[in-house]
């Protein structure tokens, strides 16, 4: 579902006197906003509108350029870019003052960094923090994934001189075990991410990100007529629900993928191939996700977001306003206390 700001109800409405609200939001920024006019700023924009508590995101480039976004977004922002070098892929940003933590406090800047050693682990592919919620003394144990984009899965099962399973899965199984199959029992096998799963009842567990990959939920026998008439258990999402309880909050509000397919890929690139003009169709697919687990939160709204301007295709993006090749994912959640009524 195609979603802009004007149709995404207000945090207010979910308010009840038992409980409180988080909006997330997963956000692919296209090369932190390089590909469009004051990309940077627009970035900005848009995480503002949308109003998250938490927001995941993707393709950030450099901890340098995540400092530059904190400082545009204000006082409030604090977070973090991937731990392992200067040179970042994702990051972690939040409102939230976050209870016990320290910052490292930039004074020239005036922006906050969350401090390293607030890191739960990382991995190649992203890592996890332990965010404080201020107003509802919560904890949350958030992921932000960014999971390898070749061999696109889509692609291979389109391809009509694809004829076995087994050629489509070899791109999330490789035999150089670097595939998003690959990357998702790394995480699985991280002890700090265990923790994370078995303290889910006490501390919600939130994975965010872009995948490069469907969802299992999606390609099932009575859409497989929109996917090459395949029916794949991709695994990056199957792993992470069936080995760890995951829930993907969009498709848990929106159960039926031929109502509700909730396309993050793509803005700009509905069609591909600028050697033919841009005239061949691009497979479209939900590769960003919002997955959780947790018996206190429930998902409320899910939808996906591009702002409210048209979007202009390639090669005629460099003006939009959303910065990104990707829809970003927005989820609402509820909290209810185990002792309050509903």
């Amino acid at each position: 579902m195609y979603c802009n700001i004007e149709y995404f109800p207000k945090l207010e409405k979910y308010e009840t006197k038992n409980g409180t609200h988080l909006r997330i939001m997963s956000f692919n920024t296209w090369i932190f906003g390089e590909h469009v006019n004051d990309g940077l700023n627009k970035i900005a924009k848009h995480i503002k509108l949308v109003e998250p508590d938490i927001v995941a995101l993707q393709e950030v480039q450099t901890k340098e350029a995540f400092e530059k976004l904190l400082e545009i977004l204000g006082p409030k922002w604090s977070g973090t870019t991937s731990p392992s070098t200067t040179n970042s892929n994702v990051a972690i940003a939040t409102i939230h003052k976050l209870r016990g933590a320290e910052f490292i406090l930039d004074t020239t800047k005036k922006i906050n960094l969350i401090e390293p050693k607030k890191i739960i682990a990382s991995t190649k592919t992203g890592f996890g923090l332990n965010i404080h919620l201020e107003e509802s003394n919560e904890i949350i144990s958030f992921w932000c994934l960014h999971l390898d984009w070749q061999s696109y899965g889509p692609y291979a099962a389109n391809n009509k001189l694809v004829t076995k399973i087994e050629q489509i899965m070899n791109g999330e199984h490789p035999k150089t075990q670097n595939g998003r199959g690959d990357e998702i029992i790394e995480l699985l096998k991280l002890p700090e991410f265990q923790e994370a799963v078995r303290n889910s009842d006490q501390n919600a567990l939130i994975v965010c990100g872009d995948f490069n990959s469907p969802s299992h939920l999606d390609w099932k026998e009575d859409t497989k007529h929109l996917h090459g008439d395949w029916i794949v258990p991709w695994p990056a999402t199957y792993l992470l629900e069936s080995k760890a309880g995951l829930i993907d909050s969009f498709r848990e509000i929106n159960p039926d993928p031929l109502k509700t397919p909730g396309i993050t890929w793509s803005t700009v690139h509905q069609a591909s191939g600028y050697e033919w003009d841009y005239s061949i169709p691009e497979p479209l697919d939900r590769i960003d996700f919002i997955m959780y687990k947790s018996p206190k939160y429930k998902p409320v709204k899910s939808l996906t977001y591009f702002g409210t301007e048209p979007i202009q295709q390639m090669p005629n993006h460099q003006n939009n306003d959303y910065p990104s090749d990707h829809f970003s994912v927005i989820t609402d959640f509820v909290l209810k206390y185990p002792d309050q009524s509903a």
